[in-house]
């Protein structure tokens, strides 16, 4: 028996301690030490998830290996072979819309306010998942058929029965690509036609992955999540400017604009600054 390595191997997995520190919402667990974390849903998400993919373990793959242990520096192998199909929403009608189209569809995928995001010119977004390039393809052009078609499209949600049209008063088709992994992966590891791994990221992956629980859990959102994500995405497109959000308050503005004074019917201007002087200081 070798034992002369054994220290270096205890080494290489010295590195979940300084995680575990950083990170108190994971733990070991009692039944087989294996590294889990508290599950719960977000309480403020942007996103509307509608379909989740069976395999589809995001949080470990970004907020774990890329994120934490590899330092933003290398993609996940998991991750490149992901192909998203990304349609940009240009209002809140479009964006309800693409809600509806992935419901329609039945791919993985997710759609919301982008309006907070640092790294994302975009002001909505809407992304469909596949696990390969052949898959990424197919995806785009069923997508771009549905697009192109000017439909209105409509679902249940909360007890209303919303009908959106997407194109609705634009020159242009709404917009749309395929792309590769996250953005932040991109952004951070440049051209996604030359990532790669080596044998050493292999062997790191394989020990990272066994010492975490891998028990991906299909979460649903309920109808109260979604009416707090609802209720973000409309004041968002009040926030930004987007008049259309007035299609969901059954056209009532959000808040009442200021009145203004330096446009005022001189008359009316005369009446208010007498009335102000009349005020006590």
């Amino acid at each position: 028996m070798n034992t002369g390595i054994l220290y270096l191997e205890a080494a290489k997995r010295e590195m979940f301690d300084s995680f575990l520190l950083n990170n108190t919402n994971y733990y070991y667990r009692m039944e087989d030490g294996k590294i889990d974390c508290i599950k719960r849903m977000q309480p403020d998400p942007p996103w509307a998830y509608i379909k989740q993919g069976p395999n589809q373990n995001c949080q470990f793959w970004h907020h774990v290996l890329f994120d934490q242990f590899f330092k933003r520096q290398r993609v996940p192998i998991a991750c490149q072979n992901c192909w998203k199909v990304v349609v940009f929403p240009r209002d809140i009608e479009e964006l309800f819309a693409c809600y509806a189209l992935i419901h329609e569809l039945g791919i993985p995928g997710k759609c919301g306010t982008e309006i907070d995001r640092p790294n994302s010119p975009r002001l909505y977004g809407a992304y469909f998942y596949n696990n390969s390039l052949e898959d990424g393809l197919a995806c785009y052009d069923l997508v771009k058929r549905k697009l192109e078609r000017d439909k209105e499209y409509e679902v249940g949600v909360l007890g209303c029965n919303l009908k959106v049209r997407l194109n609705n008063g634009y020159d242009k088709p709404i917009g749309f690509i395929l792309k590769r992994g996250c953005t932040e992966f991109e952004q951070a590891c440049g051209d996604s036609t030359k990532w790669t791994f080596d044998d050493e990221q292999i062997e790191l992956e394989r020990i990272i992955t066994n010492a975490f629980a891998q028990d991906v859990i299909l979460a649903r959102q309920g109808d109260n999540q979604l009416a707090r994500v609802f209720y973000r995405w409309i004041h968002g497109a009040y926030r930004i400017g987007d008049e259309k959000y007035k299609l969901f308050t059954n056209g009532n503005v959000m808040y009442e604009p200021p009145v203004t004074y330096h446009d005022m019917d001189p008359d009316r201007l005369k009446e208010v600054m007498e009335a102000a002087k009349r005020a006590p200081r």
